[in-house]
């Protein structure tokens, strides 16, 4: 008989995956390193997921959640500039705070392995679609695709967190003008 699946377990994997991944890359973090760092069997490892692929793939959906939950308090009822601004600083909160975690989705995203449903959009993504819509009504850019525009988002809060990183010194500076980067091309100020 099997034994019962541990949530200890596979969320020691999970963390574990987190870690080699932005230390060496989705090529170079096989399966047998990330269920070693998490004090676990191979073979465990593949009792929880059943392919690196399905690994990499729910470790998306649970970073996604986790940003879901990151962003709970939502301002749903605000004008637009509020609600980005809100994500915006939210964003570059959790950037900072794991830092990780960030280089490992942008990894993934570009991996080319992720399942459509683990990429379907989340909370997040919905609000940023709307309220890129909204904005691009606001600054004259009615038409404009929403899901560039949140790439374009998305490209402009990962290099101003990737500068904090590296400047921290500049931190609030570089928060203010990022955002009124973002604010001025979506709105056309």
């Amino acid at each position: 008989m099997a034994r019962p699946r541990s949530d200890k377990k596979r969320q020691a994997i999970l963390d574990a995956a987190v870690e080699l991944l932005a230390d060496r890359g989705i090529g170079y973090a096989p399966t047998s390193a990330i269920s070693s760092a998490a004090g676990v069997a191979e073979g465990t490892l593949f009792t929880y997921f059943k392919t690196k692929d399905e690994l990499l793939n729910e470790l998306y959906r649970e970073m996604r959640k986790e940003i879901d939950r990151e962003m709970a308090d939502y301002p749903f009822s605000a004008d637009v500039h509020t609600r980005l601004r809100f994500v915006w600083d939210r964003f570059l909160d959790m950037a900072e705070k794991y830092p990780k975690r960030l280089k490992v989705q942008q990894q993934l995203r570009s991996s080319g392995r992720l399942l459509k449903d683990a990429e379907a959009p989340n909370m997040v993504i919905k609000e940023l679609l709307q309220t890129s819509r909204e904005g691009a009504e606001v600054g004259g850019l009615d038409g404009a695709s929403p899901e560039y525009l949140v790439l374009m988002f998305r490209a402009q809060a990962e290099a101003t967190a990737e500068f904090i990183a590296a400047h921290r010194e500049m931190e609030l500076e570089s928060r203010e003008l990022g955002f009124k980067l973002v604010w001025r091309a979506l709105a056309g100020q």
